[in-house]
């Protein structure tokens, strides 16, 4: 199973300290972290983009997709037996249900999430922000957890890779 890439270490995971994907932070805090970027630079320069009912209408909406697509995902992960938490080793190679159209779920639904609140916050800073969390999500998270997958299944990651993009 070993492996040299851009992400990978080439080392087979022998222990449970290395079998997990290293991420550079748990995907929530940095969802937190660039929502409260877009919160505080909205307080120095507000920047709205909306206005009216439409903003609650179009938030709401956008909350609740983002909402199934999270709960969609972690339903899947739990049904395959294996942990939803990046700090913990992964047992399967999930491919089912939304996973058969996103290798990210989860992350997809942060973006979601992300614009839902820039509606409901009548807030353009948090929109901005977006692809400056999107870029460190993918260099910190999922190329790292890619490079892991890869590792540790194999063929049977990369076939599902091939199938399957990244976010839509």
């Amino acid at each position: 199973m070993r492996k040299r890439g851009k992400y990978g270490s080439g080392k087979k995971m022998t222990t449970a300290d290395n079998d997990n994907p290293g991420v550079i932070a748990m995907p929530p805090l940095i969802f937190i972290i660039f929502l409260a970027i877009g919160i505080l630079i909205n307080l120095l320069v507000p920047l709205s983009f909306i206005h009216g009912s439409a903003r609650f209408i179009s938030g709401i909406i956008i909350l609740l997709v983002s909402g199934i697509i999270v709960l969609s995902a972690q339903r899947r992960m739990k049904r395959s037996g294996t942990n939803i938490d990046v700090r913990k080793p992964s047992t399967a190679v999930v491919t089912g249900g939304i996973y058969s159209y996103t290798r990210n779920p989860m992350y997809m639904s942060m973006v979601i999430l992300l614009i839902a609140l820039a509606f409901l916050l009548n807030n353009l800073w948090v929109l901005i922000v977006i692809p400056f969390f999107m870029a460190v999500i993918r260099k910190g998270v999922i190329m790292r957890e890619e490079a892991y997958l890869e590792r540790k299944f194999g063929s049977e990651y990369t076939e599902y890779k091939k199938r399957v993009r990244r976010w839509i």
